[in-house]
């Protein structure tokens, strides 16, 4: 099936490890209230009480909105959304390769949401540790809302890397041996 030249195309990426980390902060923050609710009364309870409902609310904002969120292939750009994580649109005229990558730092080193590596210029917006894709730009281009970065290449988390990846080649008009 081919995708019209204009028609916006869904790009997933694996959204486990959010659900995953979701759950578990979100238990250990309920036990956390639970046990301070059901304790003598003193200091510790009070903070407690106060800071789980706290730290709750703010794992919620940054884990569950990555859920429900997508990147975009979209007419003139590819825009690159992880929840409040990011949310920026790289134009087509940026880019240069996309290839399939592999983490070369380790898995853990990169992690899962939103990265910089200043030395390599390298932006990770990674979901899991497998489906990498990678894209390079032609040069240095600030990107980021509230803290922006100098970006030489983008690497992505991705569901099903053949399609974005003709998508993006055929939109940023990419031969296929590049």
């Amino acid at each position: 099936m081919r995708i019209a030249k204009n028609e916006p195309l869904r790009i997933d990426y694996p959204k486990h490890w959010f659900v995953i980390l979701f759950l578990v902060f979100e238990a250990v923050i309920v036990w956390l209230f639970y046990t301070a609710y059901s304790s003598a009364v003193g200091p510790w309870r009070t903070l407690w009480m106060v800071v789980s409902p706290s730290v709750g609310v703010v794992f919620l904002l940054f884990l569950l909105p990555p859920v429900f969120t997508h990147h975009l292939a979209g007419a003139k750009g590819f825009r690159i959304r992880m929840g409040w994580l990011i949310n920026t649109t790289i134009p087509y005229a940026w880019i240069t390769n996309v290839k399939e990558t592999s983490v070369h730092r380790g898995a853990l080193s990169v992690g899962i949401g939103v990265r910089y590596f200043p030395i390599s210029k390298a932006l990770f917006v990674t979901s899991s540790f497998t489906n990498l894709v990678v894209l390079r730009l032609d040069g240095e281009h600030v990107i980021g809302h509230i803290r922006k970065r100098r970006v030489e290449e983008i690497v992505l988390s991705v569901s099903y890397i053949p399609a974005m990846m003709e998508t993006v080649k055929e939109r940023a008009n990419l031969t296929k041996g590049a």
